[in-house]
């Protein structure tokens, strides 16, 4: 559980109990209110990385704590990428040089087509699927109450509704889906397959829908405001312009610019973070690589939200500075199904699995 403290900068005790909290990892922020007719006990409370004050009422730290409160759960829910950085005449013999973020971004999309297929290639129902995905969020949730209720709604529900439905709800399932596709825990993955593979399924079934309607309605372009790790973002996309950014889980994003700006926050950094805002020029027909879909229908929403399928692969086109706050504006672009750069990159993939197969099997 992550926690904001609030502290006063009038009592001594003050600063022991900030000494003893102050690297515990979930308190986020420390906030300090101090009364003006009061001795200022906060000079030595200022060495401390998470302070934030002397404030003499809440009420003039209230928005701050808000936007905060707001940064936290997003970055809390970040979602992960790889970067494979060339141009679109690089040569298969280039593309054997990958560094380690070529390696990731290579395993992310073979992961994808993995918890897509799998399925398919099992001995076991859809509905043995289901109950073996409850039964493992049961043993994984043993003693909270709250998880439990979920999961039994779960159980008796599921079929009721869309997974789309499931997905936005405010719950662990969405978190731990993409916590999971972020770090490429396989075994958590293989766990909840039957539950990613209907999500993905549902957003390409609305998609297609989209394309066959010729749904001009579509926005131009779409946003995700994010907060990111300045050394991160200087060293996976910052001179990474033309390259390919896929994005391992799904991602939410919004057509409401200034939503996503409020999510990514003021821009400035703080404790080695940075606000980022991202902008998705879409392509809407059916050469596009990337499934997408407006759900706001689906879940009756008003966010104007757009949330994309797992392993999305994006070209980085420029980088910009918006004026009005300088947070720094990534422009992506999606890719289609004929991009010579990925599928040169696809290609020399499977080459190698299927290298790496038939040289197992002549060693036995």
């Amino acid at each position: 559980m992550l926690c904001f403290l609030i502290l006063s900068g009038t009592h001594e005790s003050s600063e022991v109990i900030l000494k003893a909290v102050h690297d515990f990892a979930n308190i986020i922020s420390i906030y300090i209110v101090k009364e003006e007719m009061y001795e200022d006990l906060t000079s030595p409370l200022k060495n401390y990385g998470k302070i934030y004050g002397p404030f003499t009422a809440v009420a003039f730290f209230y928005e701050q704590l808000k936007q905060q409160m707001l940064q936290s759960e997003l970055k809390h829910e970040q979602f992960g990428f790889d970067v494979w950085h060339g141009t679109e005449m690089t040569p298969v013999a280039s593309i054997q040089r990958k560094n380690k973020q070529e390696t990731m971004f290579m395993y992310g999309q073979l992961l994808k087509q993995f918890l897509l297929d799998t399925y398919e290639i099992e001995d076991i129902t859809y509905d043995d699927a289901l109950k073996k995905i409850i039964s493992f969020f049961r043993q994984s949730y043993p003693n909270s109450r709250s998880h439990l209720e979920f999961i039994e709604r779960l159980q008796s529900q599921y079929k009721n509704y869309t997974p789309i439905y499931w997905y936005t709800l405010d719950s662990f399932l969405y978190r731990l889906v993409n916590k999971a596709l972020r770090e490429h825990d396989v075994e958590l993955l293989v766990e909840m397959r039957i539950f990613i593979r209907d999500l993905y399924q549902q957003i390409v079934r609305l998609y297609e829908n989209e394309i066959r309607s010729d749904n001009t309605m579509v926005p131009s372009t779409v946003y995700r405001g994010v907060l990111m790790p300045v050394n991160e973002f200087e060293k996976k996309i910052l001179n990474r312009t033309g390259g390919l950014l896929s994005v391992n889980s799904f991602l939410s994003t919004t057509s409401n610019k200034e939503l996503a700006l409020a999510f990514a926050g003021t821009g400035q950094i703080h404790r080695n973070e940075m606000a980022i805002l991202f902008a998705v020029s879409l392509v809407h027909d059916a050469t596009t690589s990337v499934p997408f879909a407006f759900i706001d229908p689906v879940i009756g929403g008003a966010e104007s939200e757009y949330l994309f399928t797992m392993g999305a692969v994006y070209r980085i086109r420029n980088i910009e500075h918006l004026t009005e706050n300088g947070i720094p504006c990534v422009h992506l672009l999606l890719t289609s199904s004929n991009d010579p750069q990925l599928t040169s990159l696809t290609n020399y993939t499977y080459r190698s699995i299927r290298d790496t197969d038939e040289r197992f099997l002549t060693s036995i």
